[in-house]
């Protein structure tokens, strides 16, 4: 059976991130990095121009890093009883401690928001859940390398690129606390960018591999989560403060997300359960 101990979805570092763990961690490690990124391979440092996977095994030396601007990664941390995964990854052609490069990545990141909010859960059959999901992603990976293409192939040369700069700011001003809840309408980001709404979202999602509704969803609830942390305010105030018109939307988004209700996440950071 196939173990997910740890796992992060989306997380979020304004200024950079970098790992370095010369003697790997007891876990296998899978890390999609949203943004363009650096890493080491057979003692040389590879640059990766946009979102990529990484794999390693237990004990692996793991090293890779961003510091030119904002830095996202989703992560999970797995381990089976009998090399279950290394058979699995040689039998799909996934390559440790080697950048895997796809085009579309949605998929996967949906399952790894579904582990990582499945983590904190102790339901009865919370184990057979996580083995399944461990060996979904893997295979939603392994399709996304046998049907990827060049993202740049819808862009003239260079074209892609030249957005980076100004949809990097962009991006980070989307995590800036609660200026998620203040945008009303992906066309008002369109517009900043003086593009039409189809071709700015395949714009963003060509950069980040994900949609930016995700990206605003997401800030809204992380936002919302900081809120219930640190505010005496009740679930439906921060609900509003977040953007939502809707508390029931608001509970399904969060719940989604985080794998309890808000209610159920105060109760968690305060010790109650």
């Amino acid at each position: 059976m196939i173990r997910i101990p740890y796992a992060g979805y989306n997380y979020y570092h304004q200024d950079g991130w970098e790992i370095n763990r010369p003697n790997g961690i007891r876990f296998y490690s899978i890390i999609q990095i949203r943004n363009p990124f650096y890493y080491e391979e057979g003692g040389k440092t590879v640059y990766v121009d946009r979102t990529g996977f990484l794999f390693y095994r237990p004990l692996d030396p793991e090293h890779f890093y961003y510091k030119d601007g904002p830095y996202t990664d989703d992560w999970i941390h797995l381990e089976d009883d009998n090399g279950e995964l290394d058979e699995l990854f040689e039998k799909l052609g996934l390559e440790f401690a080697k950048a895997l490069i796809v085009y579309d990545s949605s998929e996967a990141s949906a399952i790894m928001q579904s582990i990582a909010a499945e983590v904190r859960k102790k339901s009865s059959n919370h184990d057979f859940i996580m083995d399944s999901l461990a060996r979904l992603l893997i295979y939603k990976i392994a399709d996304a390398k046998a049907e990827s293409v060049n993202p740049k192939k819808d862009f003239a040369s260079g074209t892609l690129e030249s957005y980076r700069p100004a949809f990097n700011r962009l991006r980070g001003r989307i995590y800036q606390g609660g200026e998620a809840a203040r945008i009303e309408n992906v066309s008002d980001l369109a517009d900043e960018m003086n593009m039409s709404i189809s071709y700015f979202q395949h714009v963003y999602k060509a950069l980040y591999g994900v949609p930016v509704t995700k990206d605003l969803i997401i800030s809204r609830i992380e936002y919302a989560a900081y809120l219930l942390r640190n505010r005496n305010a009740g679930i439906s105030e921060i609900a509003a403060s977040c953007g939502y018109e809707s508390i029931e939307h608001f509970n399904r988004q969060f719940k989604k997300l985080k794998g309890c209700s808000p209610t159920d996440y105060v109760k968690e950071q305060h010790g109650l359960k």
